[in-house]
Parts: C-alpha cells; structure tokens; sequence
C-alpha cells in the first residue's frame, strides 16, 4: 500500500507519539481506510518526514508511533502572499501555485478595483492541503480569510519587507527589493491592479513598489511570478 501524508500541529506529537484528529482522521480511516499497522508520513511544517505506524484507532482519532525522522527541507524566510481576489475561483489556481512554490501564508483581500467579493475560506483550505500532499512538500501553507485594503496597508508593520507590485513601476526589480529580508510580503492586486491613490498609501507604509518586467500580466500570473522571483532571489528554490 502507497505511505499517504498526513499534516498535524507540532503540538500534535508528544514523546514519540503523533495524534491524529478532525479532517485529516477521517481522510485516514474513512477515506483511505487505514487500519491499525499500516504506515503513514507525518508532517508538522517545520522540514521533517516522520515515517510512522499506526498504533491505535478511536472514534474521532488515531495514535501513531514514529519509527524514523528525516529533515528533508529547510527555510531561511517567511514569504506571505497578499493576493487580490479574483473572478471565477481563480484564486484557487494562486493558492494551489503558491503552495507547491512554498509560500508560507496566503491572504486574500479586497481593492478598489476588485470585482469579486465573496470567497470560500474552507475551499481554499482544503486546496492548500491537497495540493501540499500533491507535491510532497513537507510544509503547509496557512490560507487566511479576506481581509479589505485598509486592513492590508495596517499588516505592513508585521514585516521587514514589503513588496508592492505596480504596472506603472518602470525600474525596481523584485530580486534587488527583497535583498536582506527574512520576514516579507509580497502584495498584488485583481484584475484591474492598484489605483494610484492605493499605490501612494501602500509607500507611506512602507513598502517597495516594484514592476514585474513589460508585459501586461493577469492577476493570477502576476502572483505566481511575484512569488517565484522572490523565492528565486531569496536562494528558496535552490538545492543545499
């Protein structure tokens, strides 16, 4: 039987012992059926593969033991994503990109030019989960709910960075922005981008307009390249 993954909270493992519980349980035993003795990886978002074994099945939890440990990634900075909301579920495409690229958090919001405002919170979660075990990565991106500009402009502070994309920047490049950060935001907008009144305030806050090169990108796009760029420039997509 293939070993399936499986994410827990680091809280989750105790002396040796994993528990597992809520939709990760039921997609061990009701979906995938495992039972006691089967083997499974299990990972808590800080780098490491846990091969482990289940040892006991409950009503609405499992107990396993871990047999070995492997440190199989590292992280050297916290990159979040400020995604504009997007029409027609396309942010389901950011997410699931972001996830497999390695951001650490996904928070979508709502600009002036967004033409979409409703957004499925549960849906985008499950994505990030399902697309995590896709592609074997041993961290899982957190996705947040939405949150409006104004509420965006007051996270700046959280960080040493902030990259802002912007159509109308001519010079600054994204891998000379983020050079020196650990802790950095990367913003973009919907479709129809920042208005100039949003791009000023986003500067009196502190962060770094950049342009994304002289092609007009959709929004969808422009987040996975925003993304990769700073992953590329910060060493995040390189080999030990």
């Amino acid at each position: 039987m293939e070993i399936r993954r499986f994410f827990v909270e680091k809280s989750d493992i105790l002396d040796g012992k994993v528990t597992l519980t809520g939709d990760e349980f039921y997609h061990m035993t009701k979906v995938l059926r495992y039972k006691v003795g089967y083997k499974a990886v299990i990972l808590a978002n800080d780098g490491i593969e846990r091969l482990s074994v289940v040892d006991e099945i409950g009503k609405d939890y499992a107990i396993l033991s871990i047999e070995e440990e492997s440190v199989v990634d590292r992280k050297n900075a916290t990159v979040t994503l400020y995604a504009g909301l997007l029409k027609n579920n396309k942010l389901d495409f950011v997410v699931q990109k972001g996830v497999e690229l390695g951001v650490d958090n996904i928070v979508p919001f709502i600009s002036q030019n967004s033409a979409e405002t409703k957004f499925n919170f549960e849906r985008a979660g499950k994505i990030a989960l399902e697309s995590a075990k896709q592609c074997g990565s041993v961290y899982l991106s957190r996705v947040c709910d939405l949150i409006d500009f104004d509420q965006v402009l007051d996270q700046f502070k959280d960080y040493d960075k902030v990259i802002f994309a912007y159509e109308n920047e001519r010079n600054n490049r994204i891998a000379d922005a983020v050079k020196g950060g650990k802790n950095i935001a990367i913003v973009v907008g919907p479709e129809g981008g920042f208005t100039p009144e949003e791009t000023e305030k986003a500067i009196e806050n502190g962060a770094i307009v950049v342009t994304l090169g002289r092609r007009i990108l959709r929004a969808e796009t422009a987040s996975i390249v925003s993304v990769t760029l700073a992953l590329e420039a910060l060493g995040e997509l390189d080999y030990d």
